[in-house]
């Protein structure tokens, strides 16, 4: 639980961080250059403290970078610009969750509790009832049925990503190179050496993108004025930002609540992040929740108060 509330906490801040480095270096730049330097950093510190890439799980922790950082990453922020960060977000927190408890159920036999069920669906009713929008705002058709498509591409690469760790894990245990009962300090380690194996995948996807946007036109994306003008300095603050309370801190507490709970109850948990946006959003953005958010919110920290007991 307190792995997955930290996850919680650490992505509602990325999304604010990845909205303002959208705006200064566009979609495909902003995303290349924060999981690079994320998996520099966890590479770091996987190599120099952690077992690099042993421990008995890489081919699916691999797998599970290409299809969640990869894939997922890129319907992520496809979708943001096309849908907005509200229905984006819900789309996508609210997918994974059944996405990843049923294949998780279907492929490994992972079963939940009826109580966890219902803790699973009070958390997911509220945050519907909090983002769902009155009144869909797109412009045209086509551009929300696409936005819509990679929003949907998002939530199976969240889903799948989150179920193929729970494999890699399982294998890693039965290598017996980790436990499932550690030390702060040695789960830590644990989940900064799991999420660079990730990220090799993840950058690999993501990079090959990014190069081939600088070739074909259609895929290129541009920055938004008037941020394009800020200054470099301020650019990699917000890269760094970006990077550090998502692929790097972020994800070591994500791998670290995955070698230990179901995907379905990590990934409900971690469905409350655009909920944690919105009081974020009104102290740093001047964005104040409207009544249905709170209610909403209200109702999914009951649902989360219900999975913990």
């Amino acid at each position: 639980m307190i792995p997955a509330l930290l996850t919680t906490f650490l992505w509602s801040y990325c999304v604010i961080a990845t909205r303002r480095s959208i705006n200064q270096l566009g979609e495909n730049q902003a995303n290349f250059a924060r999981i690079t330097l994320a998996a520099v950093s966890l590479g770091l510190m996987a190599h120099l403290f952690g077992l690099g890439l042993g421990g008995g799980g890489f081919l699916f922790f691999f797998l599970s970078g290409v299809v969640g950082f990869g894939f997922g990453d890129i319907g992520l922020f496809y979708a943001l610009p096309r849908l907005g960060s509200r229905l984006t977000l819900l789309m996508t927190q609210c997918l994974a969750a059944p996405i990843a408890g049923v294949t998780e159920w279907a492929w490994m036999g992972t079963r939940l509790s009826i109580t966890q069920i219902l803790a699973i669906a009070v958390i997911l009713i509220g945050i519907i009832i909090a983002l769902a929008p009155g009144k869909l705002k797109h412009s045209g058709m086509r551009n929300f049925a696409i936005g819509i498509g990679f929003g949907l591409v998002a939530a199976f690469g969240q889903g799948w990503g989150g179920v193929l760790s729970r494999k890699a894990y399982m294998d890693a245990f039965a290598a017996g190179n980790w436990t499932e009962v550690n030390s702060v300090l040695e789960s830590v380690i644990m989940g900064a050496t799991s999420g660079y194996q990730r990220l090799i995948g993840g950058v690999l996807v993501i990079g090959s993108f990014y190069f081939l946007s600088l070739v074909v036109r259609s895929l290129r994306t541009a920055p938004r004025h008037p941020h394009d003008k800020e200054s470099r300095g301020k650019k990699f603050y917000f890269v760094f930002l970006t990077a550090a309370s998502g692929p790097i801190l972020g994800i070591t507490c994500f791998q670290w609540a995955m070698a230990t709970t179901p995907s379905a109850i990590v990934q409900s948990i971690v469905a409350m992040t655009p909920l944690v946006v919105m009081p974020m959003s009104w102290f740093l953005e001047g964005d104040r929740p409207g009544k249905r958010a709170i209610i909403g919110s209200v109702i999914s920290v009951v649902g989360v108060l219900l999975l913990a007991l």
